[in-house]
């Protein structure tokens, strides 16, 4: 059960409800880690743009992109986001195996050239010393090109940015996603 309770719209300021209905807006409601950051309703409308930003808007494969929420969520233990981005990721044709493979923390079989590149800078920067590897900078450069390395990179950030929010106030992933163990 979340810790925090969602702030309530009319219990907001002016400023406040806009930010509010600027989300409401953008996803239809205030939900999950939004339940949480309109507690400052400042941060909560900046985040929301850059979410809108990396999920709607990013030049990166949807594929990419959910591999990148996939492996944030299992690195930083973060049931919401498994929940709302495994099937995500599944509907962007990343295999169960490899989903799998992510959520019980073994070396995903089958990948692709992209998605091995990917998999090594998520674990070079989500669970290792936190930085990319000369040769992993080099592969990103190479396959990415400058622009699209730096959203991979931000991908991992922006989920890392959710998850611990989502994580330090409890905030329940839908029942109806599938289940991160922990």
């Amino acid at each position: 059960m979340a810790r925090l309770s969602p702030p309530e719209r009319e219990a907001l300021s002016s400023e406040q409800q806009a930010a509010y209905d600027g989300i409401v807006k953008s996803r239809g409601h205030v939900s999950g880690p939004f339940t949480v950051l309109m507690h400052s309703p400042t941060l909560a409308g900046r985040v929301a743009e850059v979410g809108a930003y990396v999920r709607f808007e990013s030049p990166l494969p949807i594929a990419v992109r959910c591999l990148a929420a996939i492996l944030t969520a299992r690195a930083r233990d973060c049931r919401y986001v498994w929940s709302a981005w495994a099937p995500q990721a599944q509907r962007a044709g990343i295999s169960d195996e490899i989903i799998n493979a992510v959520r019980d923390r073994q070396t995903p079989p089958g990948l692709s050239d992209e998605q091995a590149l990917v998999v090594a800078a998520g674990h070079q920067l989500l669970d290792g010393n936190h930085q990319l590897s000369d040769p992993t900078y080099q592969a990103l450069m190479a396959h990415f090109g400058t622009q699209h390395a730096v959203e991979l990179v931000a991908t991992f950030g922006y989920f890392s940015l959710l998850a611990l929010p989502l994580n330090a106030f409890e905030v329940d992933p839908s029942p109806t996603g599938p289940e991160l163990p922990i």
